[in-house]
């Protein structure tokens, strides 16, 4: 006998058969006939139920490799203060480990300042320079320089004039219309000094004597000048920095001030040196070279280092390296005012600002002002080993 395996349509369709047939026979008569009727019988559907089970897959995203920086090359001149020069190629050469694309030419030619302006009016000048504000008016008009590029070194004008003590005066000498063209890398005064040990063997006390008027150093100098036996002066009382014009305006110029006077008038158009106040001043200078055998003397601010000046107004902070590798002790004092005064101010301040070729390529520009600021983001590294003073807020 063959067996056949049902399925379940096979099975619902006999169990419905046999159910029929046992409700037939309970009716019928007594000779029973089985009766076989085929009835179609609704089939339960089969439900298919679908489920979507998400797959979570963990997306690999490959970073897009951005462009190697474009290699540049920015040729820096520094003036040849030494001190600074071997601080600044301590910091250009961790600069370049540190930007390997850039490359920087680090020169410190002679006879600077004609030397810088003379090689950007013919368009072969650096791309960085460093250079005191007298001359920055004039590369500015001439159009040598751009404003500085803030975003170069991650930030923007508010927070980096924020590092600054007063900024708005502090970065005056290389602000016009508005806009700053250069980064401070040194601010400067002068200040007057005093010998101790010449001012002692004079019998004086370098602080408590220190003058306080022009007037009052006059006759101080006196006391302090030396001669030998043969009228030969072998010792200053005191010394202005005459030798280099800019020095003199620094000084000379202030001394008219204190007084009232000034250079010029105030629409700056017509020379006003022609006044008693003017007068005054020149008188003074004249009496000091009598008073100091004339003017055959060198002024330069090394001098104070050979230990045969006993006071002098013609350097500051930056004197301080040098003054210490001669052993010199010495005191720093305000410069003296006249006893009439009628402004309270001490000589001039005046900056050494870093700036940027007009004339670089854009991709050049922007290196030299990373260089430039990173440089001058060490300002207490370089007033300890350089004397030199930057007007950051760190300091």
């Amino acid at each position: 006998m063959e067996r056949r395996k049902l399925n379940r349509r096979d099975f619902l369709r006999l169990s419905a058969a046999a159910a029929t047939g046992v409700v037939v026979a309970a009716c019928a008569p007594a000779t029973p006939q089985i009766v076989e009727v085929e009835k179609e019988v609704p089939v339960e559907k089969e439900v298919v139920r679908t489920v979507e089970v998400e797959k979570v897959v963990e997306k690999v995203v490959t970073p897009t490799p951005r462009p190697a920086p474009e290699r540049v090359t920015v040729n820096y001149w520094g003036h040849a203060f030494m001190p600074r020069v071997k601080l600044d190629r301590v910091y250009i050469e961790q600069f370049m480990e540190e930007n390997p694309h850039i490359t920087v030419v680090y020169e410190n030619p002679g006879d600077w300042s004609n030397k810088l302006l003379t090689s950007l009016a013919a368009g072969v000048g650096p791309d960085l320079f460093a250079e005191w504000n007298a001359y920055i008016g004039i590369y500015y008009y001439q159009g040598m320089i751009v404003p500085v590029d803030f975003t170069s070194f991650g930030m923007d004008e508010a927070e980096f004039m924020d590092l600054y003590i007063e900024p708005e005066n502090t970065l005056q000498g290389a602000t016009f219309e508005g806009k700053l063209y250069g980064i401070p890398n040194e601010l400067s005064i002068y200040a007057f000094h005093t010998n101790n040990k010449l001012w002692e063997e004079a019998g004086l006390d370098p602080v408590a004597d220190a003058p306080k008027t022009w007037e009052d150093l006059a006759v101080i100098e006196e006391k302090l000048i030396k001669r030998d036996s043969s009228g030969k002066l072998v010792q200053r009382g005191f010394i202005f920095g005459w030798e280099y014009s800019g020095w003199m305006f620094l000084q000379w110029g202030a001394m008219l001030r204190q007084l009232g006077g000034s250079e010029l008038s105030e629409d700056l158009h017509t020379c006003t040196i022609n006044t008693p106040e003017a007068a005054k001043v020149m008188q003074y200078w004249k009496d000091w070279v009598e008073r100091e055998g004339g003017p055959q003397y060198p002024t330069d601010q090394s001098v104070p280092q050979t230990g045969t000046v006993a006071s002098w107004a013609h350097t500051g902070s930056w004197a301080r390296p040098g003054l210490l590798e001669a052993g010199i002790e010495y005191t720093v004092h305000p410069v003296p005012r006249w006893k009439d005064a009628v402004n309270n101010n001490g000589f001039d301040t005046y900056a050494y600002f870093h700036m940027v070729n007009a004339k670089s390529p854009d991709p050049v520009k922007r290196a030299a002002w990373q260089l430039a600021w990173f440089l001058d983001s060490h300002p207490v590294r370089y007033l300890d080993s350089t004397g030199l003073l930057q007007p950051q807020k760190k300091v």
